[in-house]
């Protein structure tokens, strides 16, 4: 049975992680390790060992999340939400800059309110609330992007990258090609990334066995990929109870916000029970016709969950098929950092248990390799105020 285990990967050496771009001769490199990274190494470990029929029965067994880069091996770094803000003059966190919250909580309590007919005297708007003895900000805010961890304080996440340049090879000299260089954008190895893997205990070896012996991303033969791959003892709260402090922020949002109101006659706490789904990675969405959408269609057991708040974008997902020696499909899907937020009409209605089943599952298409990654009421969400 499959069970989630969280893992660190350390760099041993510098790791590239991108696409060739359209008309240039530079390489970037994504700035976290896609899990299909992990599930396409350890396929060619298969092979190489000899092992291709085991290939599909192992590959079903195993489930790779996204590793995102931290500072040590017992902190999981995640992605900010794409309702966490932070102000465009001074972004970033408490003290050094004006700090970030998260705007979630209050667009849903004020979308709510709205729907059952609450009148504001103003529009919802944000505005960086940061003051000192000299004088008020009140700039703009922007989304705040990247990676962040939580130890006594909030902090950022940064990478560190560092560019080659190399003469292109003639394939078919097999010696250097004349007038011909590129650069190559890589990650550093600098700090670790700390991620979970969904399998059996015993399946956690063979993965590192594979991911030391092949490496990681492109140019694993001039001596790119080089990793150190072990298992991690990473806290995280138990989904029950980031689901109640959900509800009960919200609660408090929700009574402030009615103090406001200009009519009266309405609840002073929301008719509901509320739980948030917070993408870790892009996922690859379909309806019930097979066509793609941006809506999580939840195959849940009992009643389900009404989706009553949307905060997403889309990007385009592709690959490369090393088996194949060529590009993957193309799909549209959700971008990472988008949330959704699913209502039941009161807490006896939610089922902690197929939450649990949703983040252990994943949602969406090829989830296998990382995509439709999950977490139930991301603990940022609680931030409502700027840190």
């Amino acid at each position: 049975m499959k069970e989630e285990i969280f893992v660190s990967i350390t760099p041993k050496s510098p790791i590239y992680l991108g696409e060739i771009k359209p008309n240039t001769s530079f390489l970037s490199s994504k700035n976290y390790l896609p899990g299909g990274l992990l599930l396409g190494a350890l396929g060619e470990y298969l092979v190489r060992s000899k092992r291709e029929g085991e290939i599909r029965e192992i590959t079903k067994k195993i489930r790779f999340g996204n590793f995102f880069p931290s500072r040590g091996e017992t902190l999981w770094a995640i992605p900010f939400p794409v309702t966490s803000l932070e102000c465009k003059r001074e972004p970033g966190f408490k003290p050094k800059s004006h700090g970030i919250f998260d705007s979630l909580l209050v667009s849903l309590a004020y979308e709510e309110l709205k729907n059952i007919g609450a009148k504001f005297p103003v529009p919802l708007d944000f505005k960086c609330r940061y003051s000192d003895s000299n004088s008020n900000c009140n700039g703009r805010m922007d989304r705040a992007l990247g990676f962040f961890i939580k130890e006594k304080n909030y902090e950022k996440v940064s990478l560190t990258r560092i560019s080659q340049t190399k003469v292109a090879i003639n394939r078919r000299r097999n010696t250097a090609e004349k007038e011909m260089l590129y650069s190559v954008t890589a990650l550093a190895p600098k700090g670790v990334f700390v991620g979970r893997v969904w399998a059996a205990n015993g399946e956690v070896e063979l993965i590192k066995e594979a991911i030391e012996a092949i490496g990681i991303g492109g140019l694993t033969g001039r001596g790119y990929g080089k990793v150190e791959l072990k298992e991690s003892e990473v806290r995280v709260e138990p989904i029950e109870k980031r689901v109640k402090e959900f509800n009960e922020i919200l609660r408090r949002v929700w009574k402030d916000l009615t103090s406001i109101s200009v009519n009266s006659g309405f609840p002073n706490e929301p008719q509901g029970f509320y739980f948030s789904l917070d993408l870790l990675s892009p996922a690859i969405l379909r309806d019930q016709n097979g066509l793609p959408t941006l809506k999580p269609n939840l195959n849940w057991i009992g009643t389900k969950p009404e989706l009553v708040f949307i905060s997403n974008s889309s990007t385009f997902i592709s690959g490369w098929s090393t088996a194949w020696g060529l590009y993957k499909e193309t799909y549209m899907g959700t971008s990472m950092g988008s949330v959704y937020v699913f209502r039941v009409d009161s807490e006896k209605d939610i089922s902690y248990e197929e939450l649990e089943r949703i983040e252990l599952e994943g949602i969406g298409e090829r989830t296998n390799e990382g995509f439709g990654e999950v977490l139930i009421c991301h603990p940022f969400h609680k931030e409502v105020e700027q840190v």
